[in-house]
């Protein structure tokens, strides 16, 4: 009888049945540990890394627990291969878990600023305020190179420093903004041009100045070596050329209202003749020398306050065929490039992190599948998460998932490519995710079948333009993404040159569909720039700067880019299938005008604009064509007909509500209902998820129905 039972109870085991194995890690531990107990800890992850293929560890399920304090990584911890079962390295019970790739400084090595040459470099309101720091006598001799970023660099920073958490940034000038190039004597690819300031007297001492601009085009952001400064002349020469070329400026802060002009505008950096205000530092490489006003409340540093310096570049790597690997409840910072990246894996998770202080992004996975990045607050950063993954050949969908996370400041050095969350491939999805504060676009998108739902998204394009809170464009192939439910506010143009929207389809990008979102307070709501197939239905437009939406015939003006688009097409086998039973219309494109504006749809939108009536504003003649674009059945309402916009609640009243229930359009997404749906990031920083309210009634209804 007992055999038979056995037999039965082995029959109810999987095959390769594994056990749980805790390994634990704490700062105060030991690598001659075992660390298979709370009281043996060792001292590394790499040592926990290393542990994970030896004999009783090896193929079971592995908690790696963190144990509370700061983990200061020697290198990169460095992930090789597959794991059968899953490995997760995670906040033991929940503490305070630090994990960085640079190291802590004491308080006591900041010092009073004594060189009389150095003070006198200083701004006057500075001078008692900064402290000294000689980086070598903290261990600290790689110092990183000073090295061109902006416009879609993958940007690996130099050494930086950040108290409490909080990072500081090179002293600059101006401390906001930025000033215009006056004149540019040698024209546009010179590298040599003007300015109007008389501060420039206080920059010829200088070591290692730097200028960061956006020099011909308001879209292209460039960090760049300066090369001599002549202030007789108030000139600059550069050390390098800059994307595009230079440009005189037109940035007016007193004037918002710009005109086409764009580009030509410019900050100097890493300048420690403009140290004048908490948060700014300076490193002099030739010795080592690191001056700082520290961004505390005090102004001064005490044994209370957590410092550290930036050293490694990626804090975390994967390599090809990585899998089965999760990281869940600490903070990862302080890391001179990537937080987390590789590429090729699959089967990971990164969740309830904190990730911020990088220098590039703070998640980044090419080539992979199955990724999931939840619950993370993403912040301080140079992009926030970068995945791409599926087959676009066969239309197999990467399974790749971006939700509930907090993704905020994520262009802390340069803007242009820098993204909150950029995605290629196929089948990727965004959804619940609150995504605000960038110096360029919200959301990159590109390849197919992508989803957007959700999301919170909004205060985008700071210092740009021609930018979106979410992007797309340049290639016909990429269809099937929907963007539907998101909020999306507040992306506005604060330079000179072309317009933002909230939505932008560029470069004529075909097969999207936009339905019920809410737009409000954006430059315009969305664009089709040219593209085809796009299906706009459902959505809540409300006061636009300009108008609700902008679409243009810019394949039909010229062909600039009818080689890129055809090129990417042809890539893929669109006239067979899969291809052509998933997209019908992309099939028969050779044949159907493929540059001009074909199959557009604007229907069973409810918008209010103070600019006038017209839902659209045609960028060209010729357009106001149904084959083009088919408008109709829009609904043109007034601010009492939503119940209470200024408290972001966008449902109908009155006529609206009527409208809506004849016409079987829904009531728009609650904003309670869009953004993270449960506390972000490790659980000794959590914050409830805020709730909103109207407490407003409005009482009075007009409206009618437009084309």
């Amino acid at each position: 009888m007992t055999w038979v039972v056995a037999l039965c109870l082995g029959l109810l085991l999987p095959l390769g049945h594994s056990k749980t194995v805790h390994i634990y890690v704490s700062p105060k531990g030991s690598d001659g540990n075992s660390g298979l107990d709370a009281s043996h800890p060792v001292a590394t992850l790499d040592k926990a890394r290393q542990l994970l293929d030896s004999s009783g560890i090896k193929d079971n399920t592995v908690y790696v627990e963190l144990m509370g304090g700061y983990h200061n990584l020697q290198s990169t911890l460095h992930f090789t291969h597959a794991y059968s079962q899953p490995v997760t390295f995670r906040a033991y019970q929940d503490q305070e878990v630090h994990v960085t790739g640079g190291k802590q400084i004491p308080a006591n090595l900041f010092t009073h600023v004594t060189d009389s040459n150095v003070l006198n470099m200083l701004p006057s309101n500075s001078r008692s305020k900064v402290l000294q720091l000689h980086l070598p006598s903290a261990g600290v001799t790689d110092y990183g190179q000073m090295s061109k970023f902006g416009f879609y660099v993958s940007r690996t920073s130099w050494l930086e420093i950040f108290i409490n958490g909080e990072p500081a940034r090179l002293a600059q000038y101006p401390n906001e903004k930025f000033l215009n190039l006056v004149s540019v004597p040698g024209g546009r690819r010179s590298r040599v041009f003007t300015y109007n300031s008389k501060e420039d007297a206080r920059w010829v001492h200088e070591k290692e100045p730097w200028a960061y601009g956006f020099w011909y085009f308001s879209w292209a952001d460039d960090g760049v070596g300066i090369s001599d400064i002549d202030i007789s002349k108030h000139q600059i020469t550069l050390a390098n050329d800059t994307n595009y070329g230079l440009r005189v400026g037109h940035y007016n802060p007193a004037h918002l209202a710009y005109a086409d002009n764009q580009g030509g505008y410019f900050r100097v950096i890493n300048m420690l003749s403009e140290l004048d205000l908490p948060g700014e530092y300076y490193l002099d490489r030739s010795n080592g020398n690191l001056y700082i006003w520290p961004n505390t409340k005090t102004g001064t540093v005490d044994s209370s306050d957590i410092i550290t310096v930036s050293l490694i570049n990626d804090c975390i790597s994967l390599d090809r065929g990585v899998s089965n690997l999760n990281f869940e409840g600490f903070t990862l910072e302080a890391c001179r490039k990537a937080g987390i990246t590789g590429e090729g894996v699959h089967n990971i998770i990164v969740q309830n992190m904190e990730i911020k202080n990088v220098g590039a992004y703070g998640v980044s996975f090419s080539d992979s599948n199955n990724i999931t990045v939840s619950r993370c607050d993403i912040h301080y950063t140079n992009g926030g998460v970068n995945l791409t993954g599926g087959d676009r050949m066969t239309l197999t969908p990467s399974g790749n998932l971006v939700e509930d996370n907090h993704i905020w400041q994520f262009g802390r050095v340069g803007g242009v490519g820098y993204n909150a969350v950029f995605f290629d491939g196929i089948g990727n999805v965004a959804r619940h995710n609150h995504l605000h504060d960038g110096q360029y676009t919200g959301m990159w998108l590109a390849g197919n079948d992508n989803t957007v739902e959700y999301n919170h998204i909004h205060h985008m394009c700071v210092n740009s333009t021609d930018c979106g809170g979410i992007i797309a464009g340049r290639d016909w192939s990429a269809r099937g993404t929907r963007i539907r439910y998101n909020y999306i506010h507040n992306v506005v143009k604060n330079m000179p040159g072309a317009e933002n929207r909230g939505i932008m389809l560029d470069d004529q990008f075909s097969g999207v569909l936009i339905e019920h979102n809410v737009f409000y307070q954006n430059q315009y709501h969305a664009n089709i720039g040219g593209g085809r197939d796009n299906i706009i239905r459902y959505n809540v437009f409300y006061d636009a700067v300009n108008f609700p939406l902008n679409v243009d015939g810019r394949g039909i003006l010229h062909d600039s880019n009818k080689v890129t688009l055809f090129n990417r097409l042809k890539v893929f086998p669109y006239k067979t299938k899969p291809w052509s039973e998933r997209y019908p219309k992309l099939a028969t494109i050779d044949s159907n005008n493929p540059t001009y504006p074909m199959g557009n749809q604007i229907y069973d939108n409810v918008f209010y604009n103070k600019r006038g009536p017209n839902i659209v504003e045609y960028h060209g003649t010729g357009l106001n064509k149904k084959e083009y674009y088919d408008i109709h059945d829009n609904f043109k309402a007034s601010p009492a007909e939503f119940w209470s916009p200024g408290e972001y609640d966008f449902r109908f009243r009155c006529a609206a509500e009527s409208w809506a229930k004849q016409t079987s359009v829904p009531q728009p997404i609650d904003i309670n209902a869009v953004g993270p749906r449960q506390p972000m990031g490790p659980k000794y920083m959590q914050q409830a998820i805020p709730q909103y309210h109207s407490t407003s009634h409005p009482a009075t209804c007009t409206g009618s129905i437009i084309g």
